[in-house]
């Protein structure tokens, strides 16, 4: 049986807000009405948050939710999550931080400016050489300060490493100026703690990741076991950034740092799975397992932290080469794999499954993967742009499954985030929608990734049409 959908034809109604209005002058909450659209029985539709205009990223202190967008950093108290109200609003032009972090212990928020965030539609294709990062304090959320600033050979996004004592910053495609013979910007570090003095390290990270070629790094997720996943052109690659691990590479015991990271494993990811190749962003549950049919005695636990869920983002027309969600099995990369001589090994990790929505039920076409969210119990919230918010059970990482789905008309859903049994989602033409899954993952019906062909190539962000964002 299929998930009981239902659409609502009626518009919902929303209330503007000005931008830098005072806290509490908005009432930031959409009519009851869920929006015109396909939801699933087991969502259910809280909110909107509207006045941000489109939304990039959302992240959390507290009980105060920061959303990143186009024109300015928004700050809100969601101490009760279904009434966000407006604290403050820091305006400034962003590109485009589309996976902001946050320091919570300091109380700071990352802006990251992509190199291309500083050219204008007057200069079509052009690319500054440096991006940038800016430190926003925000302990007074309603009043947000600027106490660091600083250029970066990258900027596309930055992420915490060692407790926001480091930022992974990296993206897009190289610049000759900065990064003469690269093909694409690896990752570089700095040091954080004094954000009005920061420090860069010494040496790129994760060159030669596409095969040998240092390509495209996008972007980092750091897992509870505190590996850094880098995601970006050719596949996933995981490192320790902090204690002391043997290095695959070298066959000793090192002590691992935000600038000397030790390889831990991952790799190229396989064009029969993903036909870009292109790795947008990745996570790894530390607890999940493969079940495995063949063999019901070996025991999980050696199958444990070896499943790897990733995007790739292909905004393609064609629905057998869209981006797709994929799962791997990280046994047999945790030997230095992908790092010793993939330019001859064109070492590949094993594909479990991949899913696209594709004839799936509330879907009306083909979408690219975008950002996920774990809830930890199998269940991930899953972003496909114009397809919406997809809730799929990887209790089982060979058999994807969807158990629930919201699709407003309109939607350019970048990413859902869990927060206090609500889920928020950044959509770059609506706002943030605040919905509810209630769920756990369960029986549906699963309809098989259409057959591969080969991919188109790549095509290259158009700040004037900010919903494509896939590079």
């Amino acid at each position: 049986m299929g998930l009981k959908r239902f659409s609502v034809a009626s518009a919902a109604i929303v209330v503007f807000g000005v931008l830098g209005s005072p806290a509490g002058a908005v009432d930031l909450r959409a009519a009851a009405p869920p929006p015109p659209g396909d939801i699933s029985a087991n969502v259910e539709y809280i909110t909107t948050v509207t006045q941000t205009g489109g939304a990039i990223a959302v992240n959390f202190i507290e009980n105060t939710m920061f959303v990143s967008t186009s024109r300015g950093l928004f700050s809100y108290d969601i101490t009760d999550p279904a009434t966000p109200e407006l604290l403050g609003v820091l305006p400034m032009y962003i590109w485009e931080n589309e996976d902001m972090d946050v320091d919570p212990v300091r109380k700071r928020v990352f802006i990251s400016r992509d190199p291309r965030g500083f050219t204008t539609s007057a200069t079509p294709g052009a690319t500054f050489p440096f991006g940038a990062v800016h430190v926003i304090d925000a302990s007074n959320p309603a009043l947000m300060t600027q106490v660091g600033f600083f250029l970066v050979p990258a900027g596309h996004t930055s992420t915490c490493v060692n407790d926001c004592d480091f930022l992974w910053t990296g993206g897009p495609y190289a610049n000759a100026q900065t990064q003469p013979g690269f093909t694409g910007r690896p990752i570089y570090a700095t040091d954080v703690r004094d954000p009005a003095n920061p420090v860069p390290c010494p040496d790129p990270i994760d060159i030669g990741r596409n095969d040998g070629v240092t390509d495209y790094a996008h972007d980092v997720q750091v897992d509870a076991n505190g590996v850094a996943w880098v995601s970006g052109a050719g596949g996933v690659r995981g490192y320790w950034t902090e204690g002391d691990h043997l290095n695959p590479l070298t066959g000793e015991v090192e002590a691992a740092t935000a600038c000397a990271p030790i390889p831990y494993g991952g790799g190229g990811s396989p064009s029969e799975a993903t036909p870009s190749r292109f790795m947008h962003n990745s996570w790894r549950n530390v607890d999940a397992t493969i079940p495995d049919e063949d063999d019901p005695d070996t025991p999980e636990d050696e199958t444990k932290g070896m499943v790897l869920y990733a995007t790739e983002e292909n905004l393609s027309s064609n629905c057998n080469t869209s981006g797709r969600f994929a799962t791997y099995d990280l046994r047999g990369s945790l030997n230095g794999e992908g790092w010793n001589d993939i330019a001859t090994t064109k070492f590949r990790m094993r594909a479990l499954d991949t899913w696209t929505p594709q004839g799936q039920e509330g879907a009306t076409a083909c979408a690219s993967a975008h950002y996920l969210a774990d809830r930890g119990d199998g269940l991930l919230a899953y972003a496909f742009y114009g397809q919406g918010t997809r809730f799929l059970d990887v209790s089982d990482p060979k058999n994807i499954r969807q158990v629930g789905y919201f699709r407003p008309n309109g939607a350019s859903t970048w990413a859902p985030y869990f927060y206090n049994g609500y889920v928020f989602i950044a959509d770059n033409s609506r706002g943030v929608d605040i919905v509810r899954f209630h769920d756990s993952p369960a029986e549906a019906e699963t309809v098989e990734a259409p057959p591969l062909e080969a991919a188109p190539a790549l095509g290259k962000m158009d700040a004037r049409l900010g919903y494509l964002c896939p590079l």
